[in-house]
């Protein structure tokens, strides 16, 4: 069986919504939400829901003070009771069967860990619509850019594939994670490549992580996700990006630039992200906009095309 484990902090509007949909997950028989410090109403939320679904062994583990999501990872599998590790952030659904297909995926394949496709909805989106939208990807392009050491969440590829790192919602062994717990380090700022540190240290020591189309999680519309590392000002963000880069790459570029052949010197991989961290957090957006008001109006005139021809019939 899976234990799930969410570490949140503040977050009871966005548990609200998601968290139901952990406690419906085939193979799931134990759910620990890490509250990490915080003073609102999050514990009678999650009791209410639990309530709802008494087959679901429900925990609530409480840190005093903020500790960080490294550090309430590694006290949600320190209390799990089970072999297999699911985790999820606490502003993304599950689609129904997600723990389940991973699970089949890690014993089948001997990875190291697996992940599905991690959805972001649009403002005013509900999940079935982002899932139409989404597809098997959003643009063309490798799904893992190796000298910046960045995973593509929205390339597009079909089945699964094999890289050095997948998003932060991924099932795994409870024994690789008590032989590299994750990194307390990333408790400052929007704790930037925290989830990452341990997907790199499997990456570094052998180990593989697959991302599968076969299921995904659901990430809520920025309308509904008010507070957390991604909320803080941009000069902030570009700022931890780096700052954390520079000491994940201190700590594995060497043997991972090693395992992936890469010619690249650790410095100017480090410039290559400094570049990019700052044009992503303030060019990007406003292109990335642009091509999906792109893609929506040809999508639109698609339609209308097939309809029009639909319509006047086509000849016999």
């Amino acid at each position: 069986m899976i234990s799930l484990i969410v570490p949140t902090r503040n977050r009871a509007h966005t548990l609200r919504l998601v968290a139901p949909s952990y406690f419906v997950q085939d193979g799931i028989n134990e759910i620990i939400f890490v509250l990490d410090g915080g003073d609102d109403e999050t514990p009678q939320v999650l009791e209410q829901i639990a309530t709802s679904h008494p087959g679901v062994c429900t925990r609530i583990l409480q840190h005093d003070t903020r500790q960080g999501a490294a550090q309430s990872r590694n006290a949600g599998v320190q209390a799990s009771s089970n072999d297999f590790i699911l985790f999820c952030d606490d502003d993304e659904y599950l689609e129904a069967g997600y723990a389940r297909t991973c699970l089949q995926k890690l014993l089948a394949l001997g990875v190291g860990a697996v992940s599905g496709r991690r959805v972001y909805m649009e403002n005013g989106e509900v999940p079935a619509q982002a899932l139409r939208r989404f597809g098997h990807g959003l643009r063309p392009g490798k799904a893992f850019r190796p000298v910046i050491c960045e995973y593509v969440n929205g390339a597009c590829f079909d089945g699964d594939i094999r890289q050095p790192l997948t998003n932060a919602v991924i099932l795994t062994h409870k024994h690789l994670l008590e032989r590299f717990p994750y990194d307390p380090c990333y408790a400052r700022g929007n704790g930037y490549r925290e989830e990452s540190d341990f997907q790199m240290h499997l990456y570094t020591e052998g180990y593989d992580l697959l991302t599968t189309n076969d299921c995904h999680s659901i990430h809520l519309p920025p309308a509904l996700v008010r507070t957390g590392g991604q909320r803080t000002q941009t000069a902030r963000r570009i700022y931890w990006s780096i700052h954390y880069t520079h000491y994940f790459f201190g700590k594995y570029y060497a043997a991972y630039a090693r395992r992936l052949g890469l010619g690249t010197p650790r410095w100017l991989a480090e410039v290559a992200f400094a570049i990019f961290a700052v044009y992503r957090e303030t060019l990007r957006p406003s292109l990335y906009a642009l091509a999906m008001w792109g893609l929506r109006q040809r999508r639109r005139w698609s339609e209308r095309t097939v309809s029009a021809s639909g319509h006047h019939g086509s000849p016999r």
